[in-house]
């Protein structure tokens, strides 16, 4: 038999399958002639292949060893302080480790009120994978009630720590979120700072109470988030702010009338807050605002937690509105100076006085308009002023824009106003029409 025709048959058969345009039910048709000719192929007769000698080779390799190796990537972590939070409290909750960094922390030369954690604050530590502790900072009030950026970090194989000078910048902070339940609940699941909370209050306070929003209610804001090294440290002013009250919208946009001192307005540019109805000095002008500023003595940049009223030594300061004197006495930084509990959470402080008014004491009520005592220079200072704050909660404000009279804006303000209040409201938008919460950090 001609064994070479019949191999060619479904060759023939493959090719003429693949020219026709039934080609794959060809090839199928072909399939069963390929097994039969492959058998046929090796019947009998046919010489078979050589042997092939296997060799069997058994030898035991060294497993590479698998010891832990110190993890070279380092990352911050910042974790909201709560009540009763210690620096080793908050360190355990974090899981972070490192017997060396805990004795530091005992011994730490800097004071125990500096390493005293603030309800509320942020604290940022830096680890590797394994939990090992780098560094660890956070704002705080020093002895002079001006906040400081108390670091502490390894450096060169040695625990260092310092409380002064804060390198810090700002950026816009966007969130936006839908109540549900609770409104102070809602907001901190938003992540939204203690400090911005405590500032959409104050801006709203003359309309509505925060606290009276109910579910459904939306909250947006845009505020400035202070950035040390690329890490928040601290929050600066809200800027814009819209709160959604079933179908009625309240708007605030901040306005700066100067450098030193600004308020806020609705869209209209009409101010949002009647103020305590004076200033505790008359006629005076605000010669250092609120925020971040190069510090006269220390020439460093400190976080001024109140407004500067420049007045010569001796000039009255009357207290803005009524109130129950909390403290009267001479401190290290501010000198002479008297604190004022107001109605709500407000808290007046007034500092560097020269002298104290007859029979000014704690416990003492006053009413507004009433002398508190006179500009001066005590404490630390260079040269006669007042320095002015307002604490909520015991969290400083701005007071040029949550205590003091807002002024109304001149037709050219107005406009300056419009400009400036443009981006903010496109913004705002953006964020009412995303239907989730959202926290964006530009």
């Amino acid at each position: 038999m001609n064994y070479r025709k019949l191999i060619t048959i479904p060759q023939k058969c493959v090719e003429r399958a693949l020219n026709h345009h039934l080609s794959w039910l060809g090839v199928a048709a072909a399939l069963p002639l390929f097994g039969m000719v492959t058998a046929f192929a090796v019947a009998p007769g046919s010489r078979s292949a050589p042997a092939v000698e296997v060799e069997q080779v058994v030898q035991q390799l060294a497993l590479p060893a698998f010891g832990e190796t110190e993890s070279k990537t380092r990352y911050w972590r910042e974790e909201a302080v709560q009540r009763g939070d210690t620096i080793a409290r908050l360190l355990n909750r974090l899981g972070v480790g490192g017997d060396e960094a805990r004795r530091f922390l005992s011994s730490s030369p800097l004071s125990k009120g500096l390493m005293k954690l603030k309800t509320g604050a942020t604290l940022s530590v830096q680890t590797n994978d394994a939990g090992e502790l780098f560094g660890l900072r956070f704002l705080n009030d020093d002895e002079n009630g001006e906040q400081v950026l108390v670091v502490i970090e390894k450096i060169g194989g040695e625990w260092r720590a310092s409380a002064d000078e804060v390198d810090a910048v700002a950026q816009p902070t966007m969130k936006s979120l839908t109540i549900e339940g609770g409104v102070a609940a809602s907001l901190a699941a938003a992540q939204v700072p203690d400090e911005v909370r405590t500032q959409l209050a104050e801006i709203f306070s003359d309309r509505f109470d925060l606290d009276s929003l109910k579910a459904g209610d939306r909250v947006a804001v845009v505020y400035d988030t202070m950035l040390y090294q690329g890490s928040p440290v601290a929050v600066g002013n809200v800027l814009a702010a819209e709160v959604t009250r079933g179908v009625r919208v309240d708007e605030a946009y901040y306005f700066a009338h100067d450098s030193e001192s600004g308020a806020y307005y609705d869209h209209n540019g009409e101010p949002l807050k009647k103020g305590l109805g004076q200033q505790p000095v008359a006629g005076a002008r605000i010669s250092s605002g609120f925020g971040f500023r190069r510090h006269p003595v220390l020439h460093k940049l400190r976080m001024h937690a109140g407004v500067d009223y420049a007045a010569s030594t001796g000039t009255p300061i009357h207290a803005p509105a009524d109130g129950v004197v909390t403290t009267a006495e001479a401190q290290n930084g501010y000198g002479n100076v008297v604190m004022v509990r107001h109605k709500g959470k407000l808290t007046t402080v007034y500092g560097h006085m020269s002298r104290f008014a007859a029979g000014m004491r704690t416990g003492k009520p006053v009413k507004a308009g009433e002398l508190l005592g006179y500009v001066g220079s005590t404490g630390r200072s260079t040269g006669p002023h007042l320095h002015f704050e307002v604490r909520v909660n015991n969290q400083p404000v701005d007071p040029s824009s949550a205590a003091l009279p807002s002024p109304g804006l001149s037709p050219s303000q107005k406009l300056a106003f419009r400009e400036k209040s443009v981006r903010f409201t496109g913004q705002l938008a953006m964020l009412r029409s995303i239907p989730v919460n959202v926290a964006q950090l530009d």
